[in-house]
């Protein structure tokens, strides 16, 4: 108990002078809809993603983590001018289980096109702020990368991300750069659910403190 307290510990005084107001994470993953429902109320573009939704996700329309690996290193041999190793079954099982709302551990359509569309538009940030066009973004490179991804990192927090998912030189290739940001975007969304009077601040258990970062 001494440990958890103390690793706890360690992990709020990192964030504790941190506004979770300037944070500005991805909408809630919207919920699942009935199949006819959905498809009768979808604009022409959603019809031409659920199209190639199902060709990518097979017969029983959910994406599992390796189908996710498939998917995003087929994507990513398209674009040359991304540094990746490609994207991990370990990154992809827990971008499954940070996007899976419905707890089946797979990606259904909705959820998959939540992701996508985040990847997306993450994409467009990791180019952007790739200034040196070396593919990678560097140190130098990252805190303005993560502002523009709506997620202001304090120092402190910064160091923790580049030792998690930055190489020897500080810099960070695009895999790790979306893997960070879906955890990321998801422990902000798990914290404004729990945040219910914005606050910026929230009380939990152990038990709870576990399944938020276990999770997320």
């Amino acid at each position: 108990m001494f440990l958890a307290k103390k690793f706890i510990g360690g992990i709020i005084n990192v964030i504790s002078d941190i506004d979770p107001s300037q944070f500005i994470p991805s909408d809630p993953i919207p919920p699942r809809r009935p199949l006819n429902f959905a498809e009768a109320h979808e604009s022409e573009e959603e019809q031409q993603f659920r199209r190639v939704f199902k060709q990518l996700a097979g017969d029983d329309m959910e994406v599992s983590p390796n189908e996710l690996m498939d998917i995003l290193n087929k994507i990513l041999t398209k674009h040359g001018g991304l540094k990746t190793d490609g994207f991990s079954i370990e990154s992809c099982r827990s971008m499954v289980a940070v996007m899976d709302s419905d707890s089946t551990g797979k990606l259904g359509f909705h959820e998959f096109k939540y992701l996508w569309n985040n990847i997306k538009r993450w994409q467009g940030v990791y180019l952007r702020h790739d200034t040196d066009r070396s593919g990678l973004i560097c140190s130098r490179e990252l805190p303005g990368a993560f502002k523009d991804a709506g997620f202001p990192l304090n120092d402190q927090l910064f160091q923790l991300i580049i030792r998690r998912y930055s190489d020897e030189h500080g810099d960070m290739d695009f895999d790790n750069f979306i893997g960070c940001l879906v955890r990321l975007d998801a422990m902000c969304r798990a914290f404004k659910t729990l945040d219910k009077d914005n606050s910026g601040s929230i009380d939990l258990d152990i038990k709870e403190w576990l399944q938020l970062t276990m999770y997320s």
